[in-house]
């Protein structure tokens, strides 16, 4: 439950996680701080990539299910962050 209402904050429609990292799609394909978004992706050395699409690929090796409900909530949770920081500003 706690992953479902960050999705919810961040503006996440689906996330799909495998042991090779996660696949994130927002609803409508929009994000509520896209200029923080856009800073996230590039400070993310390369775990994180933007598919024509609008979907977040998120790279990490996760082998574990443990390992993946951590990584996904985690992430999910930054993401909510990143898009708490638009509703501030306005």
């Amino acid at each position: 439950m706690e992953i479902k209402a960050l999705c919810r904050q961040a503006g996440v429609a689906q996330v799909d996680a495998g042991p090779r990292g996660a696949v994130v799609g927002f609803y409508r394909n929009e994000f509520a701080n896209p200029e923080g978004l856009v800073q996230y992706v590039q400070s993310s050395r390369g775990h994180l990539k933007v598919q024509p699409d609008h979907k977040l690929v998120y790279r990490a090796e996760w082998d574990l299910p443990a390992e993946r409900l951590k990584g996904v909530r985690t992430f999910v949770g930054q993401l909510a962050a990143v898009a708490a920081k638009a509703k501030k500003a306005a």
